[in-house]
């Protein structure tokens, strides 16, 4: 666990200079595709001209494959956070494995591809020894982020302090939630905090870019992270 713990650390430091050095807001999205949620922060994200990355859920994808498929057309980045949300410190590393290679699979099936594998962010946070080198190996990006909007927080934060709270994370790899939920208070939630993040980089004139495009994984680079706020 020591190791895997360390990586985590140091990425999540890392994640947070390069948002800060490319004055940047990366917003992604754990635990999807939800019926409700994630349509409408693709509608808001539209509105402002703005791309997301979404860490897929496999098990929440069966019967929401055209949601899948949405995300991809509308130009937002489709990652993994594997299939079952299961920790991966408590069960062995084969177990954990299946987890990430099952995840991969489920988003190929939904988008009839065979990409084979896709940025990956660990459920809970969390890798063992064994995924963390397989992942390595394969040259597969490992993401964290470097602020939680606290939408999944017990007690639920007052939706009033998430402008405050963005304005005083500025730059960041944010994390936020869109499985289906039937708390209205903390689907409010999520929306407000994209609106506010949204807002601060309109103001800010920051740019809103994915999680490849942060980690320089393409071409395209920060010209495609150029930011229209519609309010």
């Amino acid at each position: 666990m020591g190791v895997p713990l360390i990586h985590s650390r140091i990425s999540r430091l890392t994640l947070k200079h390069k948002a800060v050095r490319s004055n940047a807001i990366v917003l992604t999205f754990d635990d999807g595709p939800g019926n409700r949620l994630t349509p409408e922060i693709m509608d808001l994200l539209d509105k402002n001209n703005a791309k997301a990355s979404f860490f897929l859920l496999g098990r929440n994808i069966a019967g929401r494959e055209a949601i899948v498929r949405q995300i991809a057309e509308r130009g937002h980045e489709i990652c993994s956070h594997g299939y079952d949300h299961v920790h991966y410190w408590k069960v062995s590393p084969f177990r954990a494995m299946s987890d990430i290679r099952r995840g991969w699979q489920a988003i190929d099936a939904a988008l009839g591809a065979r990409r084979g594998t896709y940025p990956f962010r660990p459920p809970n946070g969390k890798l063992n020894i064994v995924c963390l080198l397989y992942l390595l190996c394969h040259r597969v990006p490992i993401v964290y982020w470097s602020f939680d909007s606290g939408d999944t927080f017990q007690p639920k934060p007052d939706v009033r302090q998430v402008a405050v709270s963005v304005k005083k994370a500025g730059a960041m790899v944010s994390l936020a939630h869109d499985f289906d939920r039937g708390d209205d208070g903390r689907v409010d939630l999520v929306l407000e905090f994209v609106r506010s993040a949204l807002g601060l980089a309109g103001e800010k004139n920051m740019r809103v870019l994915t999680v490849s495009q942060l980690l320089d994984r393409g071409k395209r680079g920060a010209e495609d992270g150029r930011f229209s706020h519609c309010g």
